[in-house]
């Protein structure tokens, strides 16, 4: 007796052809997913055009190791942090610090320790957006807007 087998293999082939496919497809899917970043959303619109909004002025005055900083709101769009950019001596290093700023509102004195002793701090303001389809919110720091204070030493 002749067992006509020919017909499982193609069978066979097409299927791991399909599935060698779907794991691909979902490499590729994954590789590039890495690429597209969340959209975050301020007002309804993506935080980029809201940071344009964001307008405030500082004042700083130096004593010894500590600067201390009053910051006015003057745009349309409340601050909810900000990230200090320390520069001096070819060196930089960023920290956030947590105090925010309601529009049209001013801090107090914020007193700001110095990380070594650099030449500037520039004061980057964080708004705080919403992740688009999901109910996450999440902190943007608007690097355009920054604000530098000169220090001497």
């Amino acid at each position: 007796m002749m067992f006509n087998r020919k017909g499982i293999s193609p069978v066979v082939a097409t299927v791991l052809l399909v599935v060698l496919a779907l794991v691909l497809a979902m490499i590729v899917f994954l590789w590039a997913r890495g690429f597209v970043s969340e959209q975050i959303e301020k007002q309804g619109r993506p935080t980029d055009q809201v940071c344009k909004e964001v307008s405030f002025e500082v004042d700083g005055v130096q004593e010894g190791q500590i600067v201390n900083l009053q910051i006015v709101n003057r745009g349309n769009v409340p601050i909810y942090n900000f990230d200090i950019k320390f520069v001096g001596g070819g060196d930089s290093s960023i920290k956030t610090f947590d105090f925010g700023v309601d529009v049209g509102g001013a801090t107090d004195r914020q007193q700001i320790p110095l990380v070594g002793e650099p030449s500037q701090i520039v004061l980057y303001p964080m708004i705080l957006g919403a992740v688009r389809g999901k109910q996450v919110n999440k902190p943007v720091t608007c690097l355009d807007n920054g604000k530098v204070v000169r220090l001497t030493w």
